[in-house]
């Protein structure tokens, strides 16, 4: 048993030894971390479309029917949106991108249609159409939901049947 314990007491020794002189070789290193992050441009778009009644008869007979809609883009910082709205899915015959001629229609296998435009301007002389010069120059990318009013206006002296009448226009964010 003596045997053993100076066996045991040697392997002690040897250990304590052994980890005495590993941290004589101890030592440091160090490097550096560098840590990124990009923000891109971004843009989210929404939008409200106008609802109104049109009187043919009495009301609208002369007077043109000037309601809004809404739309509002919410953009990175030092992004520059331009919104454009499309012609619709109703525009009539010589429509373009830059003239878009909008029209309403009552739906059905034979539709008949109203006649209306956007405009990016409360006086209604500014047509907004499908393209960047078209587009109102009063977007902005403060990284908060920004709204923007499309003054939409129905013309006086249309007639048209006792229904609802639809149209459905793209509004794009380009960024």
């Amino acid at each position: 048993m003596q045997k053993s314990m100076q066996h045991g007491i040697l392997i002690i020794t040897a250990l304590a030894g052994m980890i005495a002189a590993g941290s004589a070789w101890a030592g440091t290193a160090t490097a550096t971390m560098t840590n990124t992050v990009t923000i891109g441009n971004d843009c989210i778009i929404s939008t409200t479309g106008f609802t109104t009644t049109y009187d043919p008869v009495v009301v609208n007979a002369t007077a043109n029917q000037d309601v809004t809609a809404n739309v509002t883009t919410t953009c990175t910082p030092g992004a520059a949106p331009v919104i454009t709205l499309g012609q619709g899915a109703n525009a009539n015959t010589g429509s373009t991108d830059s003239v878009p001629l909008r029209r309403l229609s009552s739906g059905g296998g034979s539709p008949t249609y109203l006649n209306y435009a956007l405009f990016s301007d409360s006086g209604r002389t500014t047509t907004w159409g499908n393209t960047a010069g078209t587009a109102p120059a009063s977007a902005t990318a403060s990284g908060t939901a920004t709204p923007l009013t499309v003054y939409a206006r129905v013309p006086s002296g249309q007639s048209g049947i006792a229904t609802t009448f639809t149209d459905t226009v793209v509004a794009t964010v380009t960024f």
